[in-house]
């Protein structure tokens, strides 16, 4: 640099001037340098962004295709009009929500004719069922036999989708920049596409006919005022967090800030645990503790144990414990209320456990704060007897017991509970309406080693 400067002195460039402009120079490198970076990072966001929407259409779609499967294989079972009805609509919905999945995907619509032709047809086959049978026809063994096949195509369809999640997961997968990945040269042979996942989706299809943690009812949790803390007084931020560190045993939980809607709370947070406490009553309502999560040393039955006996210690005793699921070494438990031996499902409460040393490391209340309250039932009309007869013959019933459901409407209504084994041996819960005889619900049991949900 020394040697530069003499050099241009000698050609008569002052010294101020040189270094001036050399100052000049250097800001402009940094300024194109900086811009180049930006660019490139937001290029990488840009990205990035366009891989999450991918990634999130597959997983939605995937979703909406399980819920098409369960609905059909309940299909199976109503005999009233008022719940093929349900059913119907429910498809129609799930199909529509799948078919908008699919069309962010990155795959060429002629690639995926077939599978976006089933979407479309297997709600408008129940929705015309259902108005045959309102209008006084009866269910014949031929629609039976057209439900069976509609399942079994959801069935594989689903299937294959998440195996194409797993390949997503496992980076086997490429999505987002898929269209020009795939044709570079000297890409792994175990690579695959977008499009060659759904090839063999539609290859499913060659003999197709020409014509739904966490839980059953949890839409309904906050669609209402809560029900629990009405007419509780609002207790302060401090109040607040003495309450969530006696919750926790944690003396550096800090205030994290609140959160607004339906159910105001105060959040508090330390280290890897966030817990939120209810603004009117003080009312512990979440709280997760996301540390990592060992090996497991507990089984999935003592587990369940330690969330009942955790719920107990807080003072909830009348709980039935119904579904639970695992998730990275943690076992979500759901419990319902229970009212004079009623099962109250829109009061659920949510445990987690920890499958490495016990601890809980999450709890929900959201669905007991917002629906639980003291309910009046009356005596029913349609005895356990005359329900057991309005089930599908093809249903064998294996216990029974009265439980509250909620309704679309935001409604509850006392229902027989049957738990029944169906003709391929999968287990199915049957709603029966004691006031009207009519079919509120019908539910697939889904028991895997990731847990036993009902859907």
């Amino acid at each position: 640099m020394k040697w530069g400067i003499i050099m241009a002195t000698k050609r008569g460039l002052g010294r101020r001037p040189l270094v001036r402009l050399i100052s000049f120079t250097v800001a402009l490198i940094v300024a194109l340098t900086a811009t180049s970076v930006t660019s490139y990072v937001m290029a990488k966001d840009y990205r990035r962004s366009i891989e999450y929407t991918f990634q999130r259409a597959l997983s939605e779609l995937t979703e909406y295709v399980n819920d098409l499967n369960v609905t059909l294989n309940k299909g199976q079972y109503a005999t009233t009009p008022k719940q093929l009805q349900g059913i119907s609509t429910k498809l129609w919905q799930d199909a529509g929500y799948a078919k908008s999945s699919l069309a962010h995907l990155p795959v060429n619509e002629g690639e995926i004719s077939a599978t976006s032709k089933f979407l479309s047809q297997v709600g408008n086959f129940c929705l015309t069922l259902a108005d045959r049978v309102s209008e006084g026809d009866s269910i014949t063994d031929a629609d039976l036999e057209t439900l069976d096949k509609l399942s079994d195509y959801a069935s594989q369809v689903s299937e294959q989708l998440r195996q194409m999640v797993s390949d997503l997961e496992s980076g086997r997968l490429k999505l987002g920049e898929v269209k020009t990945e795939f044709k570079k040269e000297g890409e792994e042979k175990d690579t695959i596409t977008v499009d060659s996942g759904f090839k063999e989706i539609e290859e499913s299809f060659t003999d197709y006919p020409t014509m739904i943690y966490d839980g059953p009812f949890s839409d309904h949790i906050l669609q209402q005022q809560p029900k629990f803390i009405k007419g509780k007084g609002q207790v302060s931020v401090d109040k607040a967090l003495q309450i969530a560190k006696e919750a926790t045993d944690i003396a550096t939980l800090k205030h994290a800030g609140d959160t607004n809607g339906n159910l105001p709370a105060y959040d508090f947070t330390s280290e890897t645990t966030r817990i939120s406490v209810t603004k009117a009553g003080g009312v512990v309502e979440y709280f997760l503790d996301s540390r990592p999560v060992g090996e497991p040393t507990l089984s999935n039955g003592d587990a369940i144990k330690r969330a009942e006996k955790a719920l107990a210690d807080m003072g909830f005793n009348q709980f039935k414990y119904r579904y639970y699921a695992l998730n990275s070494g943690v076992l979500t438990v759901n419990f319902a209320a229970t009212q004079n031996g009623v099962i109250l499902y829109p009061d659920l409460i949510k445990v987690g456990i920890a499958l490495d040393d016990g601890s809980v490391v999450s709890y929900d209340a959201k669905g007991y704060i917002m629906n639980h309250t003291t309910r009046e039932f009356t005596m029913a009309k349609v005895s356990e007897q005359e329900a057991r007869g309005i089930l599908s013959k093809r249903l064998t019933v294996k216990s029974h017991a009265m439980a509250l459901v909620p309704s679309d409407s935001l409604s509850e209504t006392l229902c027989h509970e049957f738990l029944c084994v169906g003709e391929n041996d999968e287990q199915v819960l049957a709603y029966v309406n004691v006031e009207t005889g009519m079919e509120e619900q019908i539910l697939i049991i889904i028991e895997d080693e990731m847990g036993v949900l009902a859907m």
